[in-house]
């Protein structure tokens, strides 16, 4: 992936933090926007911008974990990274719980640091590939699907489904085909990348 087309967010109370991270990514060739508390950060949210949300744990008025329910609620689905210089295992938890990609104590090496945000931006856009291509689906193909990929063979899924094998096995070639699946295992790595995300 050309680092060129990469953006990263970054929301962080102190300002040495954001910019040894803007001056650290923009070298590293990515687009950078700083901010300096949660809320700036919700004014300029352009959900059609993709890229990774690194985010401070500990700010004031709207933490990050705060943040992080806030554009759940909203379903701004960019991947967050956390970062924090007060670890501790429920804080951890919960972060990872509200669907964040990764939690880093402050310091960290800023080489891992772009490794995490490069491999999250892969993944996100890994997955609305994939959603684009379930998105092509009918109700019935994507019945078909969800029994597909635990393990469902043919004749189950029809009797599930009350429909005729042959019904069955025309849906499953469309699934594989709209799904661009060159296998079953291939198919099964997709609906676990639509169920847990990033």
């Amino acid at each position: 992936m050309n680092k060129k087309s990469l953006h990263v967010y970054i929301v962080d109370d102190e300002q040495k933090v954001r910019d040894s991270l803007s001056k650290f990514f923009s070298l590293h060739g990515f687009k950078v926007n700083t901010y300096a508390d949660a809320a700036s950060y919700l004014n300029e949210l352009d959900q059609d911008e993709t890229g990774c949300l690194i985010s401070d744990i500990d700010m004031e008025d709207m933490n990050g974990l705060q943040l992080q329910e806030y554009l759940n609620e909203i379903n701004s689905i960019r991947p967050t990274i956390f970062i924090t210089g007060h670890a501790n295992v429920d804080i951890a938890v919960k972060a990872m719980k509200l669907g964040a990609v990764d939690f880093i104590e402050k310091p960290f090496d800023p080489d891992e640091l772009v490794i995490k945000v490069t491999a999250a931006i892969e993944r996100f856009s890994e997955k609305m590939s994939i959603l684009s291509c379930y998105n092509l689906l009918t109700q019935k193909e994507i019945e078909v699907f969800d029994h597909v990929v635990r393990g469902d063979k043919n004749r189950s899924i029809a009797e599930k489904l009350f429909i005729s094998i042959p019904t069955v096995e025309a849906h499953r070639s469309k699934v594989m085909k709209k799904m661009r699946a060159k296998s079953l295992p291939e198919l099964v790595k997709m609906s676990v990348l639509l169920i847990h995300g990033v």
